[in-house]
């Protein structure tokens, strides 16, 4: 029987925008599918690096915010210390207007896009796979991707083993305009500001954009969405620019952090990509990079599939492991040291701003994950002058 749609893609993030664009310039009749109507608010802190920047190839000035060059840390709002770049380190955008932008360049090349339709189930239907629509319509393809988030239903449809999300892994995040803070910092327009020491395995974060701040928290809470809510306002009452400001109404939502090498992220010809397969950077919270990346990788799965008749699954589960996941153990093994031990992370950083600058040198694709984790180990230790506990030395053991 023949399918409706060479390719269709669920859900219209940066990840799914990607395969879409790859698949339908190499002329697959593709659809993609999205729950919302577009441009739909996203919960997101919209801090695009270099690399992303870079791996996506596209023209981002007309959604791009605003660029920042330096970090502001501080510990518990205490403690403030600043690291600057020569250049960009970040660009900032708002979800909506950003995931619009790349639908559009996915329609220019050739996708179909359906939005306000939400995908119910999904399921095997021969040699290919049908997706079941809240409205009764049914349609069928070769090729799934699975692009649709944290709580991903192409995910749960299949014999997928991305772990259940943890309900203890949440984020928040609201938005303030820079007409109703006090005295916002001129200075500060240009860096981004991460809180350690307060959130647990997590961070606290303030991002400048055109018109206000993005302002919010991420991490593991005990208790999950209920006591974030007292985390976040605990760091909005130390934030200094903003008190009495008005904020945005407070979202939560689920971190799908990569959580092992085990994770299979695809099932024959049904792929998972970005949120959907548990990508995002345990350390860092980055997730855009890594939806962008599998995109891609998804998409020269599918092509590699079309050219020699086999499942685009194998293909696709070696390269996300070969190029992602490898880097992502990494970051999860450093994420255990500093998360773990977040004050003396905190004074190592703060005494050695190389590392600083190591990582930002990680964001814009320079250093690998296993150098900066090397440095980090190296510091540590020359801070501790060798006197390093057991529950740290167990902790910076290798991955």
């Amino acid at each position: 029987m023949r399918s409706d749609y060479d390719v269709i893609v669920v859900g219209a993030g940066p990840g799914g925008t990607t395969v879409c664009r790859y698949c339908a310039r190499a002329g697959l009749n593709t659809l993609l599918i999205d729950k919302d109507r577009f441009p739909r608010h996203k919960i997101c802190g919209g801090c695009l690096s270099p690399k992303t920047v870079r791996l996506l190839g596209l023209d981002l000035a007309p959604v791009v915010e605003n660029t920042v060059s330096g970090v502001k840390f501080t510990y518990r709002g205490r403690d403030p210390f600043s690291i600057e770049s020569e250049g960009p380190i970040g660009y900032m955008v708002m979800r909506d207007r950003f995931d619009q932008f790349l639908v559009r360049e996915a329609v220019k090349e050739g996708s179909e896009f359906l939005d306000g339709e939400r995908v119910l189930e999904a399921k095997e239907l021969g040699n290919g796979t049908e997706v079941v629509l809240e409205n009764g319509k049914r349609l069928s393809c070769q090729y799934l991707v699975g692009a649709d988030g944290a709580e991903s239903v192409i995910a749960k449809s299949f014999p997928f083993s991305v772990r259940k999300l943890r309900r203890d892994e949440v984020g928040m995040q609201s938005e303030v305009l820079y007409s109703t803070t006090m005295h916002f910092p001129k200075e500060d327009l240009r860096r981004v500001h991460l809180d350690f020491g307060r959130i647990p395995n997590g961070y606290g974060w303030v991002f400048p954009k055109k018109e206000g701040l993005s302002i919010g928290v991420g991490g593991v809470f005990r208790g999950g969405e209920k006591n974030i809510h007292q985390h976040f306002k605990d760091f909005v009452q130390e934030l200094k620019p903003v008190p009495g400001s008005k904020f945005g109404k407070a979202l939560s939502h689920r971190l799908p952090v990569y959580h092992g090498a085990e994770q299979r992220v695809s099932c024959r010809n049904v792929l998972l990509v970005g949120d959907a397969g548990c990508m995002v950077d345990p350390l860092t919270g980055e997730g855009i990079y890594y939806a962008i990346r599998s995109g891609i990788l998804a998409a020269e799965a599918v092509l590699r599939s079309r050219e020699n008749g086999d499942p685009a699954g194998e293909y696709y589960q070696n390269a996300v492991e070969e190029e992602l996941f490898a880097h992502l153990q990494w970051a999860l093994h450093v994420s255990r040291i500093i998360y773990r031990f977040p004050q003396l992370s905190y004074r190592t950083l703060k005494h050695y701003p190389e590392l600083g600058h190591l990582c930002i040198q990680m964001l814009e694709g320079q250093v690998s994950y296993p150098a900066f984790v090397g440095k980090v180990k190296e510091r540590i230790q020359d801070l501790l002058k060798g006197r390093i506990g057991e529950r740290i030395r167990k902790a910076m053991a290798n991955p």
